[in-house]
């Protein structure tokens, strides 16, 4: 068994958390200092804007609505779900600047219950996705959620901030509605699993199109490499673990003008490994959606052979290291396919397996699915990586050096890792494996090694992308919901 696993501890992806007490303080210094702010006077947004001096409250049950910062104008959406029903109790607000988000790429944030964000030219990352310029202040607004409820507050009098109803006609889970049906038009197919003969013909395409891989450097023997690398202009969104949760990927895919840009080829959309065999301890031994997600990235490339990538992780095997909770699920997915599909259908997941990529790279940033090499490798190591079965181990397997774990990589690892590939000094070395909570999704310069990211998309609650552009990184956060059930309702009623 592979020293990395852990198989036998019922922990495939390690799952390090903070202390109760820590959490406890955390969110009781937030609820404390959000008692601490007035409340304001409660108003419903009016087509003539109305500027505002003091605090003022935004029902949940509200419309979408328009807050202009200076000359830059934001819109706030409550994060429905496509039903039009509330997202659970979750009541969290979705933040845009409308210029572009239902046409390409959805740059947002996210306001959920308990949160205090403030809105402003300070924040870099803000700055980007909303375009602020020098009318808006580097504290703007601060806004609170309570329980759906928002409360702005301005910060800056000497700036203008005024509020009205938005001009769009469409609201983000209407739009999200309407692509979820019209991707059944785009891929072709309905949001279903093959039949048994289209299966086996779509996988064989889907092994076509990796044999000549478009962004792939060729190893010697003239096969697509172990490296795929993006055209400089090209805006890549990496989604981490997947883990068999289709309806994560519909949210992303869904999502804006997400499925808008793909279509244009303005964007690649990555899956960084482990896109099989669920996580869920009541799900370890479902196979069947496993079934469904692997029909589902062939249905994508095959319709974006350009633009949706896979990359190899420790779950894309059959092996019987892999694993959780004591539950082989490499060899149950080999047994599974075998008897829904075929023998030959299993030759060709293992074709699709020992075809992917190792290495994503872009212009000014790199990912792996687990980790860095921690030893000093060149870049045409990396191309030839079917030669080192080792090289691939370290790759998909390990994690971060800690107490527990002193074979793991560390800072020097991911510093080589950037050199090999010619990489600046602080460029974002992107990882998945390794979920760092079973509460949030993204962790930023982990281990104190500045640019070194962890992303992860399986959790049920919330997932994470990182969307890699004009030498920006943005973490982007969504909630999943029920679009299968969605759909299967709408189709029998």
């Amino acid at each position: 068994m592979t020293a990395e696993t852990d198989f036998n501890s019922g922990m495939d992806a390690e799952t390090l958390t903070e202390g109760p007490a820590e959490k406890q303080s955390l969110f009781g210094r937030i609820s404390t200092f959000l008692k601490k702010v007035p409340d304001g006077e409660l108003m419903t947004p009016k087509t003539k804007p109305a500027q505002l001096r003091t605090n003022i409250r935004i029902a949940w049950n509200s419309q979408p609505f328009k807050l202009k910062l200076g000359k830059v104008a934001l819109e706030f959406h409550p994060d429905l779900a496509i039903t039009g029903n509330e997202n659970g109790a979750i009541r969290e607000w979705i933040v845009h600047s409308g210029r572009g988000f239902f046409k390409g790429i959805p740059m947002f944030i996210r306001i959920a219950p308990g949160e205090a964000v403030e809105l402003g030219c300070a924040d870099e990352t803000q700055k980007y996705i909303f375009g602020f310029n020098k009318s808006v202040a580097g504290r703007h607004v601060r806004i609170f959620n309570r329980k759906g409820e928002l409360t702005i507050q301005p910060l800056d009098l000497d700036r203008s901030t005024e509020i009205s109803t938005t001009d769009s006609s469409t609201s983000v889970w209407q739009a999200r509605r309407k692509n979820l049906k019209r991707l059944q038009g785009v891929l072709g197919h309905p949001l279903t699993q093959f039949d048994d003969k289209e299966a086996l013909d779509v996988i064989r395409d889907v092994n076509k199109i990796l044999t000549k891989e478009v962004y792939r450097d060729l190893d010697d023997e003239g096969n697509p490499g172990g490296i795929i690398r993006f055209p400089d202009d090209m805006t890549v969104v990496i989604l981490g673990d997947i883990h068999a949760r289709s309806d994560n990927v519909l949210r992303v895919l869904t999502e804006g003008g997400m499925l808008a840009a793909l279509e244009r080829g303005k964007a690649c959309l990555v899956f960084l490994g482990d896109l099989v065999h669920s996580q869920e301890t009541a799900e370890l031994e479902d196979m069947e959606s496993s079934v469904f997600i692997l029909d589902l990235f062939s249905m994508l490339k095959c319709r974006f052979p350009k633009n949706v990538f896979y990359v190899h992780g420790n779950h894309e095997s059959f092996s019987p290291d892999v694993g959780k909770g004591g539950v082989p699920q490499g060899v149950l997915l080999r047994k599974y396919l075998e008897e829904r599909r075929s023998k030959t259908y299993v030759r060709e997941i293992e074709k699709l397996f020992g075809g992917l990529a190792f290495v994503i790279q872009g212009k000014t940033f790199a990912a792996s699915h687990g980790a860095p090499v921690r030893s000093r490798v060149t870049r045409d190591t990396l191309v030839n990586i079917r030669r080192y079965p080792g090289i691939q181990n370290e790759l998909v397997w390990n994690r971060l050096r800690q107490g527990n774990r002193p074979a793991g990589y560390g800072k020097g690892s991911v510093k080589r890792f950037r050199q090999t590939l010619g990489l600046s000094k602080h460029a974002p070395v992107i990882v998945a494996h390794t979920p760092l909570s079973p509460v949030d999704t993204i962790w930023l310069d982990i281990g104190g090694i500045v640019g070194h990211h962890v992303v992860y998309s399986a959790h049920t609650h919330r997932l994470a992308t990182l969307v890699m552009s004009d030498r920006q990184m943005t973490p982007l956060q969504f909630v999943p919901e029920q679009a299968l059930a969605f759909l299967n309702d709408e189709t029998n009623t």
